[in-house]
């Protein structure tokens, strides 16, 4: 491995040299040069097919990304994962969250203790509370958390509604009391049980609208209709919640990671336990794929490699994820949170500003809604945006022709971006096309390739992390507006105390602007 920075990589330079080579090449042309090409650019994953062939590569730019990545020590970085190494330099903490799905080392320690005895105590406990919960006559779970505590638990749950057999999941994440109190409007006391999951149970949004859970509900119903998800048992138990009904959380399940641990109490509450063993074989296959997998037959290290050549070498700042089916329309959400918090860095392992780009802009909608917002400037804007294409073949609904049109959209968008259209006698309908794209195919959209999907998009941003040299564990980004906000909290609450006319508005505005400029 070369202890070279990154842009001083010979593999960096024949990778720029390689790009200007490409200038005018079309993927279209790539077709009729190589009528094999979709045979050699796809990988088969156990009911997942990913089709990376409309792309602007060639064998030998694969084989030069793949070589970046090689000098860039993705092998032992993975190798390092999977050990438990201290990945989170920062924090000297490990990144252990393929371990939640058995995929990590046997016999492995952390601080003493047994991480595959903690993962097998854990999951049991999960089995025999969600269990207690699902037959004690409760008709609404209210989910209580944000970021990585609820994000990817919200969208698991809405992603396998047809395998929902459990009781109502609500999700409050939102410091606006409007998300809580129109979530509390319909529902009643003696149904409805509460999870709180925060690792440090200091959280503002969520011990804000756990407190007004509890006025809600009230002080004699919180032994049996609360439980907590969290490393803080000590604060859990002073709010009242007893040690039975509180799960552990470890420093080593990062909280955009930890939807596999017991935050994701809420996924075995709506599907039930058997599934959700399903959701993390399917990640553990996925796991084990990018584990063993040679590098140019990898499916997150391909992903994530076609990402620094679009983001690195061609300039293009946004990637485009685009799901086709409505039950993976937060799926965006959650690839955006692990993308663009993990990776949107400017500062290296080293302390030291970068000098080329990180993590892209993340966007996109289910299609084909996404067809009628942005779709006109994905095909002829002057930015030209990368994007992933998913869809499912066989639908878990019986109207089988609907899912047939959806997926011809799906395929026929990605064939119009690569292809463009050419109209002598209407120019302004012109458009070049050459702008690339993958395709992820699912057999079916059930738990195990829905936990399969979400670990390859796991993977690859922490290959990506690595090539960039910069920490996708840590956030300190969005910690100084969170210290902002407390300090001002006071001013605020006292200015908004009382009917103020425009001019006072205006006061409190100037007056706020002051405080915080002389912080």
């Amino acid at each position: 491995m070369s202890s070279k920075p990154l842009i001083q990589k010979l593999e960096w330079d024949a990778l720029e040299r390689h790009r200007k080579n490409m200038e005018g090449q079309n993927i279209s042309d790539f077709f009729e040069e190589n009528l094999q090409r979709f045979d050699q650019f796809h990988i088969e994953l156990d009911g997942l097919l990913f089709d990376y062939s409309k792309h602007r590569t060639t064998e030998k730019t694969l084989d030069l990304l793949i070589s970046l990545a090689t000098a860039c020590g993705i092998e032992e970085a993975r190798g390092g994962l999977f050990a438990g190494k201290p990945l989170n330099k920062i924090e000297n903490r490990a990144a252990l969250h393929p371990a939640l799905r058995g995929s990590t080392e046997a016999g492995l320690h952390v601080g003493g203790e047994d991480i595959t005895q903690f993962v097998e105590t854990t999951l049991s406990r999960m089995e025999k509370l969600s269990g207690e919960i699902r037959s004690a006559g409760f008709t609404d779970i209210v989910h209580i958390g944000i970021g990585g505590s609820s994000l990817g638990s919200h969208m698991v749950c809405e992603a396998l509604t047809p395998f929902a057999n459990g009781p109502r999941i609500h999700f409050v994440s939102n410091m606006d009391g409007a998300h809580i109190a129109q979530t509390l409007q319909s529902l009643h006391r003696d149904n409805t049980f509460f999870i709180v999951a925060s690792k440090t149970f200091s959280t503002a949004e969520t011990l804000e609208n756990l407190r007004a859970a509890q006025a809600w509900i009230g002080e004699a119903r919180i032994a049996k209709h609360f439980l907590a998800v969290t490393a803080n048992q000590k604060a859990a138990r002073d709010f009242g919640i007893l040690p039975d009904y509180t799960l552990p959380l470890r420093d080593w399940i990062g909280g955009r990671f930890s939807l596999w641990s017991s935050v994701g109490l809420p996924i075995v509450l709506s599907v039930g336990f058997e599934n959700f063993k399903a959701f993390l074989a399917g990640a553990r296959a996925a796991d084990l794929h990018f584990k063993a997998a040679p590098l140019a037959r990898n499916i997150p290290v391909i992903m994530a490699m076609l990402g620094i050549w679009y983001r690195n070498f061609w300039n293009m700042d946004s990637h485009a994820v685009l799901p086709y089916a409505q039950n993976l329309h937060s799926f965006l959400a959650w690839v955006r949170q692990i993308d663009m918090e993990s990776n949107g860095k400017c500062v290296d392992l080293d302390g030291k500003r970068v000098n080329y780009h990180t993590g892209p802009l993340i966007f996109g909608q289910a299609g084909t809604d996404a067809q009628h917002e942005f779709f006109q400037s994905l095909h002829q804007g002057t930015a030209i945006i990368p994007a992933d294409f998913i869809a499912a073949l066989r639908p878990e609904h019986l109207l089988h022709d609907h899912n047939t049109k959806l997926l011809a959209n799906a395929l026929a968008q990605s064939q119009a971006l690569m292809k463009g259209e050419k109209n002598e006698a209407e120019p302004h309908r012109n458009f070049e096309g050459n702008r690339p794209s993958s395709t992820i195919l699912l057999d079916r959209l059930d738990p195990y390739r829905l936990g399969m999907l979400m670990a390859l998009y796991e993977h690859k941003i922490f290959v990506q992390s690595v090539i960039w040299n910069i920490n996708c564990f840590d956030q300190w980004g969005v910690e100084l507006g969170k210290t902002l906000a407390k300090t001002l909290a006071a001013d605020l609450a006292e200015g908004l105390s009382n009917p103020m006319s425009d001019s006072s508005t205006k006061e409190l505005v100037r007056h706020i602007s002051d405080r915080l400029r002389a912080r």
